[in-house]
């Protein structure tokens, strides 16, 4: 980011805060928005959304069906001490089922060819920036990256290594011990103000919002939730308008249609189950 960028951003935040805008009215914290619902929501500023409103990044609601996700599940076993061992065997089962997969398969889109191309963890949503050949060329070395610095270890930094490694009982492992060295961090001493910030995207239908996670502080956002946390500051990334699927990314580009791209969208908004799998 550029230096004028950084003061820019810096200049709209202040503004927020001094103006309240990071906190939501009551008619927003209900779900719908609000004639300053584009100025609290403005991309790469920081909000605090409840979580009764809140998506997983896999697209099921924190408040009503956290045990449909799988890391939830694997969550509600670290908070109580009990159960980590069949958690943790849970996902490297589901980490095996999803191995071979397709990103058709992932999505529950059989049908779609363009992404029956591509392996399950190059899946992309219709709203991402990247189309699914630049996650197919970069992800691998994304995951080196995040995965070392939270303790991972790989025989080697080949891509065909990486990409062996991410399906692995010790990449499972990592994420279990991530989660727990999370928990007893905000346990212990709370949630630590820190200006790396959650990010999230926006969904807008109509009159109404929903927030999901998106790709930083998604452990973050299970131990809050599980700890009874109501809010959570986080930072727009996105705000993803139904009424404007034919100009995301992903569908002008063929890879969703609009019909596919608004049932992935409306499953996200419902919040009833998980949109795609575990190991993404």
């Amino acid at each position: 980011m550029s230096e004028i960028k950084k003061r820019i951003k810096i200049a709209i935040e202040f503004i927020k805060k001094s103006l309240l805008l990071c906190n939501l009215n009551k008619k927003e914290s209900q779900g719908f928005i609000s004639p300053l619902s584009k100025l609290r929501f403005m991309p790469n500023t920081i909000v605090i959304v409840p979580y009764s409103l809140g998506r997983t990044c896999r697209g099921v609601s924190f408040n009503e069906n956290f045990t449909h996700d799988t890391f939830g599940k694997l969550w509600i076993a670290i908070f109580n001490g009990a159960g980590i061992k069949d958690a943790t065997r849970n996902l490297m089962i589901k980490f095996k089922e999803e191995k071979d997969l397709r990103a058709s398969d992932i999505v529950h889109l059989r049908n779609n060819v363009k992404l029956r191309k591509y392996p399950a963890w190059a899946f992309v949503l219709p709203w991402d920036k990247l189309s699914i050949q630049e996650k197919f060329e970069s992800h691998p070395d994304s995951f080196y990256r995040n995965r070392s610095q939270n303790g991972l270890t790989f025989e080697n930094s080949s891509r065909a290594s990486i990409i062996e490694t991410m399906y692995s009982l010790k990449s499972m492992e990592s994420k279990v011990n991530q989660m727990q060295k999370i928990f007893k961090s905000i346990k212990s001493y709370g949630l630590k103000k820190t200006s790396d910030l959650p990010n999230i995207n926006i969904f807008v239908d109509g009159n109404e919002w929903r927030w999901s996670m998106f790709d930083a502080g998604n452990h973050r956002s299970f131990v809050c939730s599980g700890l009874g946390f109501e809010t959570f500051e986080v930072r727009v990334s996105s705000i993803i308008y139904k009424n404007k699927v034919n100009s995301w990314q992903n569908v002008k580009n063929g890879t969703y249609s609009s019909e596919e791209a608004e049932y992935i969208f409306d499953s996200y908004f419902d919040g009833s189950d998980v949109v795609f799998g575990a190991s993404i």
